[in-house]
């Protein structure tokens, strides 16, 4: 390029092609006499806009991979009991005339003083999908058969999921039994997740933990009350043996005292 060709820089006297508009070395304007300031980009709004949405898509998916990568690296919730530091009551094998692995009849027989109530309703805070031939509703808690079960639905092992039994009057409580797992057979049995901790709590308020055996069969619990009109089981932690991620409850039976 011919010398001629060159315009030489009014600010800093470097020669720059003749149609420059800014000088290549510091900037200040060719063509606009008296200006000396130096180039400078504009960022339109839908520049801004557009890099704006690309850093917050960035830090969602950056949310997504940590929660991710922390959920797969985390201890799960059965490595570590949550209420391990509370004592609590200890559930003990039944020795009911009602008891056993196979079927009871509901509202009937009488046991130390004490006769089996039947709640009106029971209902759960999630519950496993029906089979084409099996159901896992809580109802199943109630029907003196130990062979059918409430399974919860949730995502997980099912702690914090609950069953809430509600009775038609004011009862005096004499004991609760309850069936731990799936026992219709040994496989279903250590096949799903038995509970280790449950929380019961009353009408009144009052409130208890109790440790679950991991058997088959009945256990008794001596209730922290003496009337309620409803009682809620809360799953707090489970055995961490197990194939099928569904804790499951075979039977809940309430005895009332005979006034």
């Amino acid at each position: 390029m011919a010398a001629n060709d060159q315009v030489r820089c009014p600010q800093c006297g470097v020669p720059n092609e003749a149609g420059a508009l800014f000088c290549s070395r510091c900037g200040a304007s060719q063509n606009r006499p008296g200006y000396t300031g130096t180039r400078r980009r504009r960022v339109s709004l839908a520049g801004f806009v557009m890099a704006f949405a690309l850093l917050l898509a960035l830090a969602i998916t950056v949310f997504v991979l940590y929660t991710i990568v922390t959920r797969v690296l985390s201890p799960t919730e059965t490595t570590a009991d949550p209420y391990a530091g509370v004592s609590g009551t200890v559930a003990t094998l039944s020795t009911s005339t009602t008891g056993g692995s196979g079927t009871g009849t509901p509202g009937g027989g009488t046991a130390g003083g004490s006769i089996l109530v039947r709640p009106h309703a029971a209902t759960a805070s999630s519950t496993l999908k029906a089979t084409a031939i099996t159901d896992f509703r809580p109802t199943n808690l109630l029907d003196g058969n130990l062979a059918s079960a409430w399974n919860e639905g949730a995502d997980g092992t099912g702690v914090g999921e609950w069953v809430r039994l509600a009775f038609s009057q004011l009862i005096p409580l004499a004991r609760l039994e309850i069936a731990n797992g799936y026992q219709r057979d040994a496989e279903r049995f250590s096949g799903n997740v038995r509970v280790k901790s449950i929380e019961l709590e009353y009408s009144d308020g009052a409130t208890q933990v109790v440790q679950l055996l991991d058997a088959q069969g009945l256990q008794t619990i001596k209730p922290a009350t003496s009337d309620t009109e409803w009682i809620k089981l809360t799953i707090l932690s489970v055995y961490p043996t197990y194939k099928w991620q569904d804790a499951a409850l075979s039977e809940l039976r309430v005895y009332e005292i005979i006034q």
